[in-house]
């Protein structure tokens, strides 16, 4: 055998040169080792294998003990190297929660901080679902999933909006606290809102409700008219203070709803004043209404309308509907008009205005 390199000749099979030291064959090299932290497989006495990864270490009097993760009985060394990537994947297990423990943690953190009346919109909401999804991984569920229980669940627009409300409010804290990827509600898809038209009272029906009262006196009726003559949502009435109320300069701090309408100087007219002392009179606490909750509020109002024999239609919400159309007929400015309605924008305030077609045939009679 001949050196490549001085050419002299050496033994055969030699792996160096003799004479110039150059080598001759290629080192043998050691199968690659994993790096750090990927973990480690060996043989045990049974001659199965075993893979194993290091969680960490601890203490305990005074001697280090490492933490590990294992999994044997594998025949062959190649099938426990395969696993490895296995427990390096439990060993950071997928943070989950269901829907009723993201629920609890809603009820008693964000939910706090909103309406009343939204609360209940909530709550309502939830005990509709409860029994479907309540034990689910708020993770495991897909869009299409909760498509189908918005569209099951919800019966009107207004209940289908509620629960789409409520999932996405369960999904931010999901996402906030890495138990969901990404907010999955804003993918429900709303039908189209129907919304009738708002009816309003007439003259004739305002003229029952006062004679009511002045034979009668009655918090019902005195609710109906004092939203008739303020404009002021069955929301708002339910949350007037006593001391919110100034009887001498006729106006009341109160309101709901936006930046604008709410904490906002609602005028009291000169014939509804005493209504309003009346309700002080015979409700002697903080509050000026009688009523706990709008659902009481309701059910009189379903009473007087049979007793009246007033349209069935009317809701408590017509009587702002109704002021702002009057308030419409007797020509006031735009500007007085929306500030009256405690609205944001005027495009609002027309929303509420329902004027008949004598009313407008009136208007356009006036064109000489």
């Amino acid at each position: 055998m001949q050196c490549t390199k001085c050419r002299n000749e050496i033994p055969e099979e030699s792996c160096f040169c003799s004479f110039c030291g150059i080598r001759l064959k290629p080192p043998v090299r050691s199968a690659r080792k994993r790096g750090n932290g990927q973990g480690t497989v060996y043989r045990r006495k049974n001659g199965k294998w075993q893979a194993e990864i290091t969680l960490g270490y601890s203490v305990r009097n005074g001697k280090k003990y490492r933490k590990r993760l294992t999994k044997g009985g594998f025949e062959r060394k190649k099938d426990a190297v395969a696993y490895l990537s296995v427990l390096k994947a439990d060993q950071n297990p997928k943070k989950q929660i269901t829907v009723s423990q993201l629920w609890e943690l809603f009820r008693n953190t964000r939910m706090q901080q909103i309406s009343p009346s939204r609360q209940r919109a909530y709550t309502a909401a939830y005990h509709k679902i409860a029994d479907a999804v309540g034990y689910r991984k708020i993770d495991e569920l897909t869009v299409r999933e909760l498509q189908d229980i918005v569209n099951q669940f919800g019966i009107s627009y207004d209940t289908k909006s509620d629960l789409k409300i409520l999932f996405s409010q369960l999904y931010l804290l999901a996402v906030r606290d890495d138990y969901a990827p990404k907010n999955k509600a804003v993918y429900i898809q709303l039908p189209e809102p129907v919304r009738p038209e708002r009816e309003i009272f007439t003259e004739r029906e305002i003229t029952e409700i006062w004679t009511d009262y002045r034979l009668n006196p009655s918090p019902i009726a005195a609710h109906l008219l004092i939203m008739l003559y303020t404009g002021m949502r069955p929301g708002e009435l339910l949350t007037i203070r006593r001391e919110n109320i100034n009887l001498e300069e006729q106006y009341l701090t109160g309101g709901i709803k936006t930046k604008k309408g709410r904490n906002r100087k609602i005028i009291l007219p000169d014939k509804i004043l005493p209504v309003i002392r009346y309700l002080m009179t015979i409700k002697t606490d903080g509050t000026l209404t009688c009523y706990q909750s709008a659902y009481f509020l309701r059910r009189d109002w379903k009473l007087k309308k049979a007793e009246l024999h007033i349209r069935d239609e009317l809701a408590l919400y017509s009587c702002r509907h109704t002021y702002i159309t009057r308030l419409t007929r007797l020509k006031l400015s735009p500007a007085m008009l929306q500030e009256l309605a405690g609205h944001t924008d005027y495009e609002t305030t027309l929303l509420y205005t329902h004027l008949s077609v004598a009313d407008r045939l009136l208007e356009v009679n006036r064109l000489s």
